[in-house]
C-alpha cells in the first residue's frame, strides 16, 4: 500500500489585514486543531480516506500563506481532493447558520484560552504580537473582536480565498519500490 501526500495552498491574508480574524476563523471551521472540523469529519470520519488532514493560516508582515495538507493511500488521492474541493465549494456558497456561527466563535474562544495555559505559549505569542505589531492584545479584546466576526463576513472571506483558480496543488507520490 503506497501513502500520497496533499498540500492544496495559496497566499492570503497579511497580519494587519483587517479581515485576518474572519479568516482564522474560517480556517478552524474548515480543518483547524479540532476533531469536528469539517474536513477531518468528511475525509477522515465519514469516508475513511485520511489518517489526519488539517488546514493551517500562517500570517506574516507583508503576506500570508494557507493550506490544506493530507495524507492518503495514492489510489484514494483523487477522491480525497475531490472531496476537499466539494467542501470548499460548500463554504463558499452557504453561510453559516446562527447556531453554526456561535458554536464557531466559542471554540476559538476556548482555543485561545487553552493556549493561555501553557506559559511557553503565552511568551511566545507576547514576543510576536510586540515584534509584529508593537502592541500586545488582552485576551478579552480579542474575544470582543471574536464577537464581532459576521456569517456574511466568513462567506466573503471564503469566496476571495477559495478562489478555484488561485490554488495551487502539490502532491507527492513515493516511488514505488
Amino acid at each position: 500500500m503506497s501513502h500520497a501526500h496533499c498540500a492544496i495552498c495559496r497566499t492570503s491574508y497579511h497580519l494587519r489585514h483587517d479581515k485576518r480574524l474572519a479568516f482564522l476563523m474560517l480556517n478552524n471551521i474548515l480543518g483547524g486543531p479540532s476533531m469536528n472540523s469539517r474536513l477531518n469529519l468528511r475525509l477522515r470520519e465519514k469516508y475513511g480516506l485520511v489518517y489526519s488532514v488539517e488546514a493551517n493560516y500562517q500570517a506574516y508582515l507583508d503576506t500570508g500563506i494557507w493550506a490544506i495538507f493530507f495524507g492518503t493511500e495514492q489510489r484514494r488521492l483523487n477522491q480525497s481532493i475531490q472531496l476537499v474541493v466539494k467542501e470548499l465549494k460548500k463554504i463558499k456558497s452557504q453561510q453559516l447558520g446562527t447556531l453554526q456561527l456561535h458554536y464557531a466563535k466559542e471554540q476559538m474562544r476556548g482555543q485561545l484560552a487553552m493556549a493561555e495555559e501553557n506559559n511557553l505559549s503565552v511568551m511566545l505569542m507576547i514576543g510576536k504580537s510586540w515584534l509584529d505589531l508593537g502592541r500586545i492584545e488582552p485576551l478579552a479584546t480579542i474575544f470582543s473582536q471574536i464577537d464581532q466576526v459576521t456569517a456574511g463576513q466568513l462567506l466573503e472571506v471564503a469566496n476571495e480565498i477559495f478562489e478555484e483558480k488561485m490554488l495551487s496543488l502539490l502532491t507527492y507520490l513515493p516511488e514505488k519500490s
